[in-house]
């Protein structure tokens, strides 16, 4: 089998940054270990999915919010699930912009 090459990206965005982690693994639910995370160097995270570990109460697929509740999130693929990640920090950015000094 060939060894896989992991999704990776770490950049700025508005608000602070984006780190994304991704690589085919059969032993994590939907055949991919995944960590994203959007958060700002001096506040700390703000957003971040992950399925590092099965949770009694979220499940396999986990979604963090430090202004909330952490929640169960449904995974239907990498591409999807990027897709909702990048979605949320656009309205997060939106949102804190609007009432961040």
């Amino acid at each position: 089998m060939p060894k896989s090459h992991p999704l990776e990206l770490n950049r700025a965005v508005p608000g602070g940054r984006v780190e994304m982690f991704a690589i085919r693994d059969d032993n994590y639910p939907g055949g991919w270990f995944y960590r994203f995370q959007y958060y700002h160097p001096e506040d700390g995270e703000i957003l971040r999915y992950d399925n590092a570990h099965d949770d009694v109460d979220l499940g396999r697929h986990h979604r963090h919010i430090r202004f909330g509740d952490d929640t169960e999130t449904e995974f239907h693929g990498i591409v999807p699930h990027v897709t909702r990640f990048l979605n949320e920090i656009a309205k997060l950015t939106n949102t804190e912009d609007s009432t961040h000094d």
